[in-house]
């Protein structure tokens, strides 16, 4: 059965990943712990406010505004955007999109799994179930830690109503690892894809922080994954339906976009 072979193809896949993933959830869950630590209180507010008035306008832009600082449930989604957990999460991603189908082929053991009676699909959707299922898992962690920290200090914020931000963030990076997988089907080593995929994210997310802080480039904004993420906005008025359609349109594209290219390839 194709779906037994399936199924083998995505165990195996998180048998070489699942010590990692593991390590990065559990760093997840005490990084976001210990921002609800670090969260003003609620009679904090309007002191962290007036400092905030002094700041240059660049810091703010990087916290996406003010409110980022300003206020418990600002500095908790804030905590969605830090460098740290924007880190791992393409960590993963780069991980696993990389080794799936180019780490495959320049390791060698492609040929074995091509000789095996598997269509090439099913390798690039074990390698998107994996990548995608373990973003669950970062989020599914980066949550609980933020729900500990809430039930023990009250910060006027309800685990719910955080929920939205590791879906959001899910949305993402799933949108990464579709485009991930695109240069992973065009590869025949691990490196380059890492290479290639960790320069786009990184120019991608500094592309998004100039928008906001530079006028001349304003208008490439959208341009950036990272525009259509807004933790901030999130936490204030919920998913954009816009933004959610437009993270998961790349998503689609990019995994079908692999599909097509990984299965015209000579391996």
């Amino acid at each position: 059965m194709i779906d037994r072979r399936y199924a083998a193809l995505v165990v195996r896949l998180w048998r070489q990943h699942r010590v990692a993933l593991l390590t990065m959830a559990a760093g997840l869950a005490l990084f976001e712990f210990v921002i609800t630590r670090i969260a003003p209180a609620p009679g904090e507010a309007g002191f962290l406010a007036g400092i905030l008035a002094l700041m240059p306008p660049q810091v703010s832009a990087f916290a996406s505004d003010e409110l980022a600082l300003a206020s418990p449930r600002g500095v908790i989604a804030f905590g969605y955007l830090h460098p740290f957990f924007l880190a791992l999460y393409s960590a993963w991603t780069i991980r696993v999109t990389s080794g799936a189908l180019a780490g495959e082929i320049g390791r060698g053991t492609m040929d074995l799994l091509a000789a095996r009676p598997v269509p090439r699909l099913a390798l690039v959707l074990a390698a998107w179930v994996v990548m995608a299922g373990g973003l669950i898992v970062l989020g599914g962690a980066a949550w609980a830690g933020t729900a500990v920290g809430l039930s023990l200090r009250p910060l006027e914020v309800t685990p719910v109503e955080i929920v939205a931000l590791p879906a959001m963030a899910w949305l993402l990076f799933t949108g990464w690892g579709g485009i991930a997988l695109v240069v992973g089907a065009t590869r025949r080593e691990a490196g380059p894809v890492i290479a290639w995929v960790s320069g786009l994210i990184a120019t991608s997310f500094v592309l998004d922080f100039l928008a906001r802080v530079w006028t001349p480039v304003q208008g490439l904004r959208p341009l950036s994954l990272f525009a259509h993420y807004r933790p901030a906005d999130i936490v204030r008025a919920g998913l954009s339906p816009g933004d959610s359609a437009v993270l998961a349109g790349v998503a689609i594209i990019g995994l079908a976009a692999a599909v097509l290219v990984f299965g015209r390839r000579d391996l």
